[in-house]
Parts: C-alpha cells; sequence; structure tokens
C-alpha cells in the first residue's frame, strides 16, 4: 500500500477536493484505494455521508487512535474504503499527549490493512500538531493543494518546513514531496495567473502544472456526493491524468508489495 498525505497547514486550500477526486480516478484504474479523514472538521467524512448518520452508525478514526478499536472501513465505492471523523477527533491531541509513540500511532494502525489497500489518501488537519504529524510519518508522499491567490507562497513555505522537520527528527526520513497542486484557479484574473507562474518559477517540477479550474462544478458534486468526474468530462480526464502519473511514478513501489 503507498500512502499519501494530502497536507497544507493552511484551510480552504482544496484538501479535500484533491483527495474526493483522487480516490475517485484511482478507483476508474481499478486500484483499490482507503481514505482516512484525519481532520475533526471531518469535511471529508461529510462530503459522503450525513453528519447524524456519522454521529450516530459509524466507527471513526478517533475509535481506532484514541480508543485503541478494531474497526472496519466503509464502503463509499467499489474499490474505495473510507475511516472517517468527527468533531471528537479535536479532542485528539490532548488524549495522545501522554501516549507513548504517539507519533506513530497511524502507522502502527495502517500496516494490518497494507495487503489490502493498493493507495491510502489521508485527508489532514489544516494545523499543526499530532494528527499532522502522525499522517506525515505514516506516508511516503505528500501532495501539497495551494490556492493560487497572495498567500500560496507562504503556505507553501510553512508545509515544506513542516516536513523537512519530520524528515530530520527520524520519524519519516524518506517522506517526500510528490507533487504541489494549484487550487482554484481562475484564468480570467491576472494575479492568479502571476501567482501559478511565481510558482512553477519557485517549485519547477515539484509544480503540477496544469492546475484546478474554479468551477462550480465541484460544488454541485459535494452536494449530490459525488465525485466531479460525474459531472464534468473535462474535469474528469484531468483527475484521470492526475491519477495516470501519480501510479506511474509509484508503480515500482506498488509492484514490490504485490
Amino acid at each position: 500500500m503507498i500512502t499519501m498525505s494530502i497536507s497544507n497547514q493552511k484551510g480552504g486550500t482544496g484538501k479535500t477536493t484533491c483527495t474526493v477526486n483522487l480516490a475517485a480516478a484511482l478507483e476508474r484504474k481499478e486500484r483499490r484505494t482507503l481514505l482516512i479523514d484525519l481532520d475533526p472538521q471531518a469535511s471529508l467524512s461529510e462530503y459522503y455521508f450525513p453528519p447524524a448518520e456519522l454521529a450516530d452508525s459509524h466507527q471513526t478514526i478517533y475509535d481506532a487512535l484514541v480508543e485503541k478499536q478494531s474497526i472496519q472501513p466503509h464502503s463509499i465505492g467499489e474499490n474505495r474504503d473510507l475511516i472517517p471523523a468527527t468533531i471528537d477527533l479535536a479532542a485528539a491531541d490532548l488524549k495522545l499527549s501522554d501516549t507513548l509513540s504517539r507519533e506513530r500511532i497511524l502507522t502502527k494502525f495502517l500496516k494490518p490493512l497494507a495487503s489490502v489497500y493498493d493507495y491510502c489518501l489521508i485527508d489532514c488537519s489544516p494545523s499543526l500538531g499530532v494528527l499532522t504529524i502522525n499522517a506525515l510519518t505514516a506516508a511516503e508522499h505528500v501532495c501539497i493543494p495551494v490556492e493560487t491567490e497572495l498567500l500560496a507562497e507562504r503556505t507553501v513555505k510553512l508545509i515544506l518546513n513542516t516536513i523537512e522537520e519530520v524528515k530530520e527528527s527520524d520519524l519519516n526520513p524518506h517522506l517526500q514531496v510528490w507533487r504541489i497542486i494549484p487550487t482554484m484557479f481562475d484564468g480570467r484574473l491576472a494575479h492568479h495567473r502571476e501567482i501559478l507562474e511565481a510558482l512553477k518559477m519557485k517549485y519547477g517540477g515539484l509544480l503540477y502544472p496544469e492546475p484546478v479550474k474554479a468551477t462550480t462544478k465541484y460544488k454541485d458534486a459535494a452536494i449530490d456526493r459525488l465525485d466531479v468526474g460525474e459531472l464534468d468530462q473535462l474535469q474528469k480526464e484531468y483527475w484521470d491524468q492526475l491519477a495516470t502519473i501519480f501510479i506511474k511514478e509509484t508503480y515500482s513501489k506498488e509492484k514490490a508489495h504485490e
């Protein structure tokens, strides 16, 4: 199982959008994918399930990490499963503060699942705490969604610094940034175009050159609890191409685990 954290220390950058649509594209490529909601705001979980349903009937990542329960992922597609979150996860940082090897709890939890799935995508919290450090410790790769707006450079710098700290602390010395994904791009706006060019100049090959377009289709898809590819062919092609590149670049690891 190849694990990637979708992470940025700023909220509203499109982390959940990237997680949902990349997972759907991986499913179309016949890769079995596990999604983990590691954000107390539970945006990923609420994308698929009404909040009341989550609260009443679903075991969550909180039960796994804090209560040490054995939990069953919930099916959200033919080859997609989800371990959801609720607001209860907000207490995890405090609950885990005195736990031995607290940064590696998620890594330990994922080990039995490694033979079940091809990929695991972790939707991270927009903060630096025990949960985010767990995600970065458990992952081989990080995908960084970043808005094409004025604070973009600052937000990328923050998460890159955090990744370096995780590597230097020996929690995960082999952690690598897979791509920086520009999001919410409106080509009609001059400052969006300028920021995109600045990001390309700064980060070169780390930056995925085609941004996620700003379109109401993403909101429509979220309302209907669909991936955007079910509503828009051009966006489907975008995510399918991204998934193709991701699979190709992780293929050797994937084959080694077969």
